[in-house]
């Protein structure tokens, strides 16, 4: 009996250490397998490093204003009859824009040109009698007192009624309308809004250690978040005089042109003051540069051929040592040459060596454009 329970005991050690060692085998094969089947590409895009010329630039934020801008106001009280304009109309100088109600003084004006046409007809009539020695110079010159008392009272009277009707100073673009017909309005109530944005200004501060490097008429080139791409350019038309006390900074105005009105007054904008010196450089986009505590590096693409002739490719990481940035463009000054192709996107799963799969349907930003600073 014991002699059965022993050997029974010993079938099953056996089948149970048959299978656990068939499943060990069967995973060591497998983890072998793995470790010696290729990696899978990894999928990342790439940029080419290309060779520039940059000049120096001097960084710095301002707001843009228009050449002339006004709020278009009553000179006097009245009510509006007559409006001559529709909101974001162009308008020339001189042109009427609103009238407001001068029936009354229009009557008024009536008499007065009345009462100054019997002046001079008075005037004209003594003047003969004096001639003649029959009225005294005294008379003569009352009426003649006569002839410019009414004639002042007329042309004060006309400009009153000229203050009523409401033209544009100058030639630009009108606003929205603030007022409607009908209403009445008090001097300095604003209606409407004037600009003229064809030239515009731009304001912006730049540091007292950069003073020497400015001049009137230096290029300046414009950037707005509503048109990222393009570059907007302009000259230095002021440098203030005095630097500003709790900034120690240095305020300077530019002026660009704005034919295509796409720049409007208010716009915050980037602003990047050229220097003349210039010098070659090596720029990629500052998304291929992978930063670490150990220094700066790129993962540079190599060309290789796999057995079957096919192009293959895979990394290598390269250190490197950055220059100056702009806008999404970085300098490299040492350990790239132009012409090489780097990573710009998923380095996080390459190494060194890595195959990888090329797909640029996606392209990663390289806009030139200066981001806004302040040195």
């Amino acid at each position: 009996m014991k002699r059965s329970m022993i050997m029974m005991l010993i079938v099953v050690g056996l089948f149970f250490g048959a299978v656990f060692g068939w499943k060990a085998f069967v995973g060591m094969q497998i983890a072998k397998s793995i470790q010696s089947a290729p990696m899978p590409p990894v999928t990342v895009s790439t940029a080419v490093a290309s060779a520039e010329t940059w000049a120096p630039v001097i960084y710095a934020v301002g707001s843009l204003r228009a050449v002339q801008g006004v709020d278009v106001t009553a000179q006097v009280a009245g009510q509006i009859t007559e409006l001559h304009f529709d909101s974001g109309d162009v308008v020339a100088a001189g042109d009427l824009l609103i009238q407001q109600y001068t029936a009354d003084e229009q009557a008024q004006l009536q008499g007065l040109v009345a009462e100054r046409e019997l002046a001079e007809l008075n005037y004209a009539r003594l003047q003969n009698l004096a001639k003649q020695q029959l009225v005294s110079e005294f008379d003569v010159d009352s009426s003649r007192t006569d002839v410019q008392r009414t004639k002042a009272a007329e042309a004060t009277l006309r400009l009153n009624i000229e203050k009523k009707a409401i033209r544009a100073p100058f030639t630009g673009r009108l606003g929205i309308r603030r007022i409607d017909l009908g209403q009445y309005v008090e001097p300095g109530d604003t209606l409407v809004r004037l600009e003229n944005i064809e030239q515009l200004l731009v304001d912006f501060p730049v540091s007292q250690r950069r003073i020497g490097e400015l001049y009137v008429g230096q290029s300046i080139g414009v950037y707005v978040d509503a048109w990222a791409e393009q570059r907007f350019t302009g000259e230095i038309d002021a440098i203030d005089p005095q630097v500003e006390l709790s900034t120690r900074n240095l305020r300077v105005r530019g002026v660009l042109e704005n034919v295509e009105t796409k720049l409007v007054p208010g716009m915050f904008a980037g602003v990047g003051i050229e220097l003349p010196a210039k010098a070659d450089v090596t720029t990629v986009p500052q998304s291929a540069i992978t930063y670490s505590p150990y220094g700066d590096a790129v993962y540079v693409v190599q060309e290789q051929r796999d057995a079957d002739g096919a192009p293959a490719y895979t990394v290598g990481n390269t250190f490197v040592v950055l220059g100056p940035a702009r806008g999404d463009q970085v300098a490299i000054e040492s350990g790239l040459a132009a012409g090489a192709t780097v990573v710009t996107a998923g380095q996080q799963k390459l190494r060194n060596g890595a195959r990888v799969a090329i797909d640029n349907s996606v392209a990663v930003s390289n806009n030139p454009a200066p981001q806004p600073g302040n040195n």
